[in-house]
């Protein structure tokens, strides 16, 4: 398969406005991305779109790692691990609409916790249960890093942005190397992740003034909205 010019230019301006949001606060191309370049192409999904992330994820996490924060780090990887075997597994077992529906509840009830102002502890037990939520629901419904960004929300701006690209690039590996032994990951989408990366490399570039604007005290902010609206948007997308 190829890509016409209009789709791969479509695809372009997709990844761009995904790497802005991730560049600038630390997550969001996913949740951005994914439903835009399935719209465009199938092929481009998930694969593709992971491996394109990489580079950006890698990038930030070397950039930004003096501010990396690894308090309890082994736990939430071994929580990401375990999350997203499991949610391997039941995908076939699970319809997939019962499981954007639950973690769509489940997302927002850890946001209306923040909101009561309590702060999460980096204790193994958080860091492990929420690594496996996001995990979970990483391979199950392409959107896991809200439930890590909201164990980092009142961390400063570039300590939320190094961790979660750390944490997103370990995610990225162990997806690929799923998708790679389930045979839906080879030297073709490899190609079509290449096609997509030149928008993330973009949306970096512009991401410069955003990310400014976000540390000045708004991350946590920016977090909880982008969390509550991923929420709403599994809900609804499953009622």
């Amino acid at each position: 398969m190829t890509l016409s010019y209009e789709a791969l230019l479509l695809a372009t301006l997709a990844m761009t406005f995904g790497a802005l949001l991730q560049a600038a606060t630390g997550l969001g191309a996913g949740m951005i991305a994914f439903p835009l370049i399935a719209l465009i192409s199938l092929k481009l999904v998930p694969g593709p779109l992971i491996f394109s992330t990489f580079f950006l994820s890698f990038y930030m996490a070397w950039s930004g790692r003096k501010y990396i924060r690894f308090t309890s780090m082994k736990a939430l990887i071994v929580g990401i691990l375990l999350g997203t075997l499991l949610g391997g597994y039941t995908l076939t077992l699970v319809p997939l609409d019962k499981l954007g529906m639950f973690f769509g509840v489940l997302l927002l009830s850890v946001v209306v916790i923040s909101l009561c102002g309590r702060k999460l502890p980096y204790t193994r037990r958080n860091m492990l249960s929420l690594g496996a939520a996001s995990g979970f629901m990483g391979i199950t419904v392409a959107s896991g890093s809200p439930f890590v960004a909201l164990m980092y929300q009142h961390e400063k701006g570039a300590t939320i942005r190094a961790t979660l690209s750390l944490i997103y690039l370990f995610g990225c590996i162990l997806t690929l190397g799923t998708l790679s032994v389930a045979g839906r990951f080879g030297y073709e989408e490899m190609i079509y992740g290449l096609y997509l990366t030149p928008g993330f490399l973009l949306g970096y570039l512009a991401s410069g003034k955003l990310a400014a604007y976000i540390d000045q005290g708004h991350s946590r902010r920016i977090i909880l909205i982008i969390s509550t609206i991923s929420a709403f948007a599994l809900i609804i997308k499953n009622i």
